[in-house]
């Protein structure tokens, strides 16, 4: 199969056209994305039959991505996860940003990354085809972000993003992306029946607003313990008080000792490795989809999709201890996420 690059109109934001970027390997994954918020809009991949699908929700236009604004594929920044009062502590000063969720902020603001047009620039390497976004951000923040996003597909039918970005004043930064997956392909089944598999022995606890709060806490005995493993369907509607304070799911920081996330579905087959060295991944299973509109495949439900958000400790400004999210001006903010697709042939093991 010969590789792809192809792009076309996607729709438009506010009388600006937006462009999809696809990129196709020789094994016939696909990947693509798009000029608004740098967004994933389609992982393909094959099942353990060889059935390529895709399996992020995701739109067939743009003006669904604005209309349903759960940062569907977004990139998000510049602060990824909550911001009590929506303030921002930088070297011990208080700024105040305007709120998107109550009094809080949620994922940089309803003027963050995902609903900014990004630049986009495509390049064919010997071992790879990457797809690379950029944007000058200068909002509430303080300073001017000069930003890029780049997804290179490999022939391994792996997907690597790298992140960087340079203020112009002392800042903060925390990057992620917010696909919802789903390996059942096409979104055929919830991610009841999903496993997942992190080395993460402590995850942070959130109150009734979906904050998280200071002191991390032991997974030991609770059905945040996913060590050794375990289905999502043994968590999602838990009678467990945090789940319920996060709509009968997951909505919850955990604190990684490994950065390797398995996700995987063994009625298809797929697996996916995340690589990461960031120190926490919110875990959100989709609690709050809700109903009444569709994506490409499916109609929207709850649960339909899993976000696997690697990145720096929300709200971390709060709380001295944890890792910072300080980018001082004119040093350069930089990280990498590897996504690798797998398929087991026979029942699931993991290494």
């Amino acid at each position: 199969m010969e590789r792809t690059i192809t792009q076309k109109r996607f729709g438009q934001v506010n009388g600006q056209d937006v462009v999809q970027t696809a990129m196709q390997n020789c094994s016939g994954m696909r990947f693509a994305s798009c000029t608004y918020g740098a967004t994933i809009t389609e992982i393909a991949v094959p099942n353990r039959d060889g059935l390529i699908e895709n399996v992020v929700c995701s739109f067939g236009r743009v003006e669904n991505y604005v209309s349903q604004p759960q940062f569907f594929g977004s990139t998000i920044g510049p602060f990824a996860g909550r911001l009590e009062n929506s303030e921002l502590v930088i070297k011990g000063q208080s700024l105040h940003v305007t709120p998107n969720e109550g009094e809080h902020l949620l994922h940089g603001g309803s003027a963050g990354f995902h609903a900014k047009i990004w630049e986009v620039q495509t390049f064919e390497e010997e071992d790879r085809l990457t797809t690379k976004y950029s944007l000058i951000y200068d909002e509430e923040y303080p300073g001017e972000l000069q930003l890029e996003v780049s997804y290179s597909l490999l022939e391994t039918n792996e997907v690597v993003v790298n992140y960087s970005g340079v203020s112009s004043e002392d800042t903060l930064l925390n990057m992620t992306n917010h696909s919802y997956f789903n390996l059942s392909g096409d979104l055929k089944e919830t991610i009841h029946a999903h496993t997942l598999v992190m080395n993460a022995t402590r995850y942070i606890p959130i109150n009734k607003q979906g904050l998280p709060l200071g002191e991390p806490l032991d997974v030991t005995g609770t059905v945040f313990d996913f060590t050794q493993g375990k289905a999502l369907s043994e968590v999602i509607g838990a009678t467990d008080e945090q789940v319920c304070l996060a709509n009968g799911g997951l909505d919850h920081p955990f604190l990684l000792e490994e950065g390797v996330i398995v996700l995987a579905d063994e009625k298809s087959g797929r697996r996916l490795n995340i690589i990461t060295q960031e120190p926490a991944v919110v875990v959100y299973t989709g609690n709050k989809i809700g109903s009444g509109y569709s994506f490409k495949e499916a109609a929207a439900q709850n649960f339909l999709g899993i976000c696997l958000e690697e990145q720096n400790v929300p709200n971390s400004s709060k709380y001295p201890h944890y890792p910072s999210a300080f980018l001082e001006k004119g040093a350069r903010y930089s990280k990498t996420t590897r996504y690798k697709f797998e398929v087991n042939r026979g029942k699931l093991t993991f290494r």
